[in-house]
């Protein structure tokens, strides 16, 4: 049996939906959640924003924080390539399509990053996903 550190290295622990549809764009793609690490960014990005731009500025800014999370979740079906391997070019497409299929999608990163639990839903997951299979 490997150490524990090296239990946690290997366990694929982030979620993924395959073939998600988007007719809108006439496309399917897999949407991955993200890591600790990019949630931890955008919440400290969000909470920047918040404390120089105030209220209406934010705004504008969240909701292309928005688009570079989409980005950074959405791949090319039953691959390991991102659609938008430049998150800048990304950004500025995702930006300028329509609010509601983006909103869609990030509310879909969210939910696979298990960002819409509470702790207590998230300790209760982890027991029963201790095998290290990803979904």
């Amino acid at each position: 049996m490997g150490s524990i550190k090296e239990a946690i290295r290997a366990a694929r622990d982030i979620k993924t939906q395959p073939d998600v549809d988007i007719p809108e764009w006439g496309v399917s793609v897999d949407v991955r959640g993200l890591p600790s690490g990019d949630w931890e960014s955008y919440q400290n990005k969000l909470n920047r924003i918040r404390f120089q731009e105030g209220k209406s500025g934010a705004e504008m800014a969240v909701k292309s924080n928005r688009a570079e999370i989409v980005a950074k979740c959405l791949y090319e079906p039953g691959t390991d390539t991102r659609v938008f391997p430049d998150l800048t070019e990304g950004i500025a497409i995702l930006s300028k399509k329509a609010q509601g299929t983006v909103d869609g999608l990030f509310k879909l990163c969210r939910h696979l990053s298990g960002e819409d639990r509470d702790f207590e839903q998230k300790a209760k997951d982890a027991e029963g996903n201790s095998g290290g299979d990803q979904s």
